[in-house]
């Protein structure tokens, strides 16, 4: 057996022995909370032995690869939302739209860089989540999707794949979460978060962001590429996005991957992207990034 190998089955055995598999462990970090459950770090390291001679050229082809790994994993809403306090929530077991994304992202990007272990995922996964990557409260986290975006391309996680098409400015004015206070549980509990909450809202506002207008989704699609990480925007008042997923191909035409809370899963589509995105009403366009 190669010295490789024989690690991985000495980590893998590892973890398999701390048992209470079913059980979130809350783990104190050097400044801030981890939790997760033990199954988590299993996949890790399934992950990483099925991804291991993917080529890193075309990043994303294997954000692509990792994406569809999960086909099939169930959907859960609010993934996040786990305890009294903000921890640093993994969960590679059920996903929302967001922490699919997240996911895939940090593990791709962990691969690239070279990480094998458990604790190089879940830094990379504190950095993509989190605002400047640190962890220090609820309002660090990157709740916007575009306030996610803007940090994700300064930190070079990302790039914006709109100037590749004919996009156009987003008038985005965010406000959703403190006009809808009750709907967010960790605002309800501690009111002292709701002036900062509104000063981020006000900076993700004043920022200019493009999209490419549902009305010229059509005459764009030849240009759509597998691997991309796509979002929704939305006519909903005070909301950016509305959803995420990852565009793969499928019978030559891009298709969406993503955690689906009407499949209750992680599906492809069946309808192409574009048709996809036509058939929404709530939905008036798409953001795309890319991360090669």
């Amino acid at each position: 057996m190669k010295f490789e190998e024989m690690r991985y089955l000495i980590l893998f055995l590892f973890i398999f022995s701390l048992g209470s598999c079913g059980k979130l462990i809350p783990q104190v970090q050097s400044d801030y909370k981890l939790t997760y459950n033990q199954e988590d770090s299993l996949v890790i390291l399934e992950k990483r032995a099925q991804f291991k001679e993917e080529s890193l050229d075309r990043m994303s082809l294997l954000l692509e690869k990792i994406g569809r790994s999960f086909i099939g994993s169930p959907y859960k809403a609010h993934t996040l939302e786990v305890g009294n306090e903000e921890t640093l929530v993994i969960n590679l077991r059920e996903f929302d739209c967001t922490t699919f994304v997240e996911t895939c992202l940090a593990l791709t990007t962990t691969f690239k860089m070279g990480g094998y272990t458990f604790d190089s995922y879940q830094y990379i996964l504190k950095r993509i989540r989190y605002r400047d990557g640190h962890l220090d409260g609820y309002n660090s986290r990157l709740h916007y999707f575009t306030d996610w975006m803007t940090d994700n391309s300064i930190k070079g996680y990302v790039k914006d794949a709109i100037k590749i098409f004919d996009g156009v400015p987003y008038p985005n004015q965010v406000n959703f979460m403190s006009n809808h206070i009750s709907s967010y549980p960790q605002l309800v509990k501690d009111s002292t978060l709701i002036p900062g909450l509104i000063e981020i809202e006000k900076k993700i506002s004043s920022r200019q962001y493009f999209f490419l207008p549902k009305e010229d989704l059509y005459k764009n699609e030849v240009y759509l590429e597998e691997g991309w990480i796509v979002a929704f925007t939305t006519s909903i008042d005070g909301l950016d996005v509305i959803h995420t997923g990852i565009t793969v191909r499928k019978d030559n035409k891009i298709h969406l991957l993503h955690a689906s809370s009407d499949a209750g899963k992680v599906v492809v589509s069946d309808e192409t992207l574009v048709e996809y995105v036509m058939g929404n009403k709530l939905q008036t366009g798409l953001m795309l990034l890319k991360i090669d």
